[in-house]
């Protein structure tokens, strides 16, 4: 019998899916039909703060992670609103306080999860398109941080985000 997608304490709610379930927020920065991208520098606030599950990563794994390229993104909260979220993102990250947040898309992905077989992975993405002004600063937490051009961009230079940055129509 299939489960209704309702979680919470498990005294009055079912568990999370088996497979774990992650919930993010993406920036889609633009500027002169570039995209902000960037490739994380290995500081300890990309795993405490930022993406805390690559605190289990295998060492491989985390290794690849720190020469992939990125959009500013982050995980919500328990209880936090997406909107809030991405302000999270756009201050932390980025170091940027003016933005505006122009449209929001949520996309949502289950596929068979790595880590516990039998089970599914869910991830629920909201996706905003943020304009900023202003140049953007070298922060110490991004080994790179520009604005890409779509001829520039490969799919596999996103890892576990290929399909996200397909069906976005930022790749080919």
């Amino acid at each position: 019998m299939p489960r209704f997608a309702v979680f919470g304490p498990t005294d009055r709610y079912p568990p999370a899916p088996g497979g774990g379930m992650c919930i993010s927020v993406f920036a889609i920065v633009r500027r002169d039909g570039k995209l902000l991208m960037g490739v994380p520098n290995r500081r300890k606030k990309w795993i405490s703060e930022w993406v805390p599950n690559w605190g289990i990563y295998s060492k491989e794994d985390l290794d690849a992670e720190f020469k992939r390229w990125r959009l500013p993104a982050g995980y919500l909260l328990e209880g936090e609103h997406p909107d809030q979220a991405l302000g999270r993102v756009m201050k932390d990250q980025l170091r940027v306080d003016g933005f505006k947040a122009t449209s929001s898309r949520v996309l949502s992905y289950a596929a068979p999860s790595d880590w516990y077989p039998g089970n599914v992975h869910w991830d629920l993405v909201f996706v905003y398109d943020v304009g900023i002004r202003g140049p953007i600063k070298k922060l110490p937490w991004w080994r790179e941080l520009k604005f890409r051009g779509r001829t520039e961009l490969r799919d596999a230079d996103f890892g576990w985000n290929d399909d996200f940055m397909r069906d976005l129509g930022l790749v080919g």
